[in-house]
């Protein structure tokens, strides 16, 4: 359903907004090309989702038909399956390396393991990888100093079909809600729109670019029109989109007569985008087209070959099942038995895990070592603390937010009682929740995800 929906979405935002004759580009033109995704989530091999070495072959076609591309990576590209998880990662970096990504911009899943961890992909030392383009993060600052962060960039200028293209990364002002607050804590998120109009300002005027974008990790109408309408000296001639992994292809008129291209791709590489922006001969952008395609209408580029090798032990053990579920298991259903694993193993009185936290369903049939990090993406640790029954009373009125284990029932809490609590990191500091773990002590376990592992494999063993 979802992918016939997709070509839906597809068709009609090819003819609505381009199907007419006066948007075709010609074949002689002289163009900047553009190519994006977003919100890959790890999916670096082909399995249920196309792998990278689908997108090569997309990127072969693409610039066959047209010439070079400036290739985008628009945030929250690591996080997400078994392979990239295990290596924080690598796998990712070296793809993008492979296909010759032009920049990457940092998004609210990049902090999932702390910054630190991909920070050594800019830290210059080849032993442990080295991403060969930069990361921008123009409105990401240190809290405490309001310093930018010293390995990523504002802005990338590339040079493309003779053109200079100035490239603005931000990140939404409003996603630190999306990230666990300790990973988040050092680091501030600045309104994007003076910073934009700033940096656009000096692209054009200091950098001499001809064309500048905006690749934002975040969609918001209203900041969408405020970039497409800033003023002449800072205009933006196109305005790439992720998070909300929503198939884009839409428009921003702007006053001078050109529709600004607004773009954003479905996650997990089930699409993946170009805009290609016709100039004139004042280097001015006169149109451009969208395009969208789906990875999976193709093969693998055997350029990827020697790369899928070396994680290939990892993808065949991310393939090892480790159980069987003879019916559909969703998101809800999985939550709760998540919770019912934690109090079996800790003895706890409550568990509580956050709905959030769970990414996907299991479907009838094997269940794999990788489809257990498709549901949980993040690695959430286990954290065991006392609470008193008023403070679990708080919790529970959370309960739209939260799985509890099955046999909890908020309305046998008894004020007077202390009651041992297991819950997950993200659930004891998150803002929603912080004031029901006021004064109490914490001790971390496990990861979340082992704990529903083990439960699996041992309900499989008996």
């Amino acid at each position: 359903m979802k992918k016939a929906l997709n070509i839906l979405l597809i068709l009609l935002g090819f003819f609505f907004f381009f199907g007419c004759d006066e948007h075709a580009i010609p074949e002689d033109a002289n163009t900047v090309n553009l190519f994006t995704i977003n919100d890959t989530h790890g999916a670096f091999v082909s399995d249920d989702y196309p792998g990278m070495e689908n997108v090569a072959s997309v990127i072969k076609k693409l610039e066959t038909n047209y010439g070079r591309f400036i290739k985008i990576a628009n945030g929250d590209i690591f996080q997400g399956s078994y392979v990239s998880n295990i290596h924080f990662g690598l796998p990712l970096v070296e793809a993008l390396n492979l296909l010759e990504f032009d920049c990457f911009v940092i998004g609210n899943h990049e902090f999932d393991w702390g910054l630190d961890k991909i920070a050594q992909y800019k830290d210059g030392n080849p032993d442990n990888g080295e991403a060969n383009f930069p990361f921008l993060a123009a409105n990401i600052v240190y809290k405490e100093t309001g310093e930018r962060i010293p390995w990523t960039e504002d802005y990338a200028i590339i040079e493309n079909n003779g053109y200079r293209v100035g490239i603005i990364g931000i990140i939404g002002s409003g996603l630190k809600n999306s990230i666990a607050s300790a990973m988040v804590a050092d680091y501030e998120f600045l309104d994007t729109k003076p910073i934009v109009e700033e940096l656009a300002y000096e692209l054009r005027n200091e950098e001499n670019c001809d064309a500048v974008v905006v690749a934002a990790h975040d969609y918001q109408n209203f900041e969408i029109r405020y970039f497409a309408n800033l003023p002449h000296e800072s205009r933006i001639d196109a305005i790439i989109t992720g998070h909300t992994h929503r198939l884009v292809a839409d428009a921003e008129e702007r006053d001078d007569g050109y529709s600004v291209p607004v773009i954003q791709c479905d996650d997990k590489n089930e699409s993946v985008g170009a805009v290609i922006i016709e100039m004139d001969e004042a280097k001015n952008p006169v149109n451009a087209k969208i395009i969208h395609e789906r990875p999976s209408d193709y093969h693998g580029d055997k350029r990827m070959s020697a790369l899928l090798d070396k994680y290939r032990a990892d993808i065949e053990e991310g393939n090892r099942s480790i159980g069987y579920t003879p019916e559909y298991l969703s998101e809800g259903r999985i939550g709760r038995e998540t919770a019912k694993a934690m109090h079996e193993k800790y003895g706890v009185d409550v568990a509580f895990i956050n709905t959030g936290g769970v990414r996907e369903s299991l479907k009838t049939g094997p269940i794999r070592i990788k489809d257990v990090f498709e549901v949980y993406p993040f690695d959430n640790r286990v954290v065991l603390t006392e609470v008193s029954g008023s403070q679990l009373t708080g919790l529970a009125s959370q309960s739209g937010y939260l799985y509890a284990h099955p046999a909890f029932s908020s309305l046998e809490i008894d004020s007077n009682k202390t009651y041992r609590i297991a819950t997950i990191d993200y659930v004891y500091t998150g803002s929603r929740y912080r004031p029901y773990f006021r004064n109490t002590i914490r001790e971390d376990r496990e990861l979340m995800r082992n704990v529903f592992i083990e439960y699996i494999e041992d309900f499989y063993q008996k």
